[in-house]
């Protein structure tokens, strides 16, 4: 059944809506509320109860420098149209704090609750406009790619407490008026054990910077570190190759036709990364193949369906054929290398083996990993 909750987990962060960064505030307020070990979890059933006021709480720690430095959190989002839910209100008590010590002065004033009694009524609508937020949108969607259902993971507790300002809003009204939630306990469970993992405070790369910080001297940093950490050989696009060969196809053999769709290609040419460079930052030129621009465009990150996999078949081949007879050595080493075991392609019938590894990965980044599928 784990295994089960962390192939969804990974199919919601995934599939799920990427309007916000909504998701992955829950996600990872829940987490950080459950290994905290909160007095105030209750298992009840088949499922866990917890304070909604929590995890506003936790979107307080997390939205503040962000909205502070005014970066984007919706599609849409900037200084203009302010769409994120509770950004404008949000901004004014960035704006009060700027010069008073800023994100650390105004968290402390807030668990000590000895803010301004000014800035009373600000605070109180910012938490109702999270609260309402929190349960109104990611809570409602998460899920939605699994189950097409509204609130399929995440559920409102119902109470009969009616919600008014408090002369002074605390964390302890919070927990104690701003409703509840439950999730599953299978899900609990994996979030316990595993959460940490899932949002990266304990991961590899987490831990391999902070050990190399620990054995530096001074000057390093986690912002020094990680950055180097992280880095990679390959970050652009490079689709050179490809395009002096798909225009060399065009003189010798004629039109292009689009990999996907199988209409004629004519000023509308892009070069299509069939698995994508943001799933697997690769350019190899079996990767690499001729698509119309819009059938590009819809299909962006997503993986190609094993079902357009088999009915683009032939066109696939008949291009991996022609790109081997312009760069042989290229493309056999690059086959060879990332998609199929070379013992496999020195038979003569290496064109099906390849294809067949190519669904092979693409089966596994959409069923395993959880990324959406695309389809005409």
């Amino acid at each position: 059944m784990e295994y089960e909750v962390l192939k969804n987990i990974n199919q919601i962060i995934e599939r799920d809506s990427k309007d916000t960064t909504y998701k992955f505030a829950l996600l990872r307020a829940t987490i950080e509320v459950i290994q905290e070990k909160s007095p105030h979890i209750v298992a009840k059933g088949d499922r866990v109860i917890m304070p909604v006021g929590l995890l506003v709480l936790k979107w307080l720690e997390y939205y503040y420098p962000i909205i502070e430095a005014r970066l984007p959190q919706k599609s849409g989002d900037n200084l203009s149209t302010r769409t994120l839910t509770f950004r404008s209100q949000f901004e004014k008590l960035t704006d009060y704090y700027q010069n008073k010590g800023g994100y650390d002065v105004f968290y402390k004033d807030f668990i000590k609750c000895s803010y301004p009694s000014t800035l009373n009524t600000t605070i109180y609508y910012l938490c109702k406009s999270i609260r309402d937020t929190i349960t109104k949108q990611p809570m409602r969607y998460i899920g939605g790619s699994i189950s097409n259902n509204h609130y399929s993971i995440f559920k409102k507790v119902e109470g009969d407490q009616r919600l008014s300002k408090p002369n002074k809003l605390d964390v302890e009204f919070m927990i104690d008026r701003f409703g509840q939630f439950s999730i599953p306990k299978d899900y609990f469970s994996v979030f316990e054990y595993l959460g940490s993992f899932i949002t990266g405070t304990h991961s590899i790369l987490i831990n391999w910077a902070k050990f190399t910080v620990a054995k530096g001297d001074r000057s390093l940093s986690m912002n020094k570190v990680l950055p180097k950490i992280l880095q990679s050989p390959l970050n652009e696009r490079d689709v050179s190759i490809s395009s002096r060969i798909f225009d060399d196809y065009t003189q010798e053999i004629g039109p292009l036709y689009c990999v996907w769709s199988g209409k004629k290609i004519k000023d509308d040419r892009n070069i299509d990364h069939v698995l994508p460079f943001a799933v697997w930052r690769n350019n190899d030129l079996w990767n690499l193949l001729p698509s119309k621009k819009k059938v590009n465009g819809d299909k962006n990150d997503r993986i190609p369906d094993i079902n357009l996999l088999n009915q683009s078949k032939d066109r696939i081949i008949d291009y991996w054929k022609y790109i081997y007879n312009q760069e042989p050595e290229i493309f056999t080493r690059e086959l060879k290398v990332s998609l199929v075991n070379k013992e496999l392609l020195d038979q003569k019938n290496w064109e099906i083996i390849a294809f067949d590894a190519l669904k092979d990965k693409s089966r596994y980044l959409i069923e395993t990993r959880g990324f959406e599928a695309f389809n005409l």
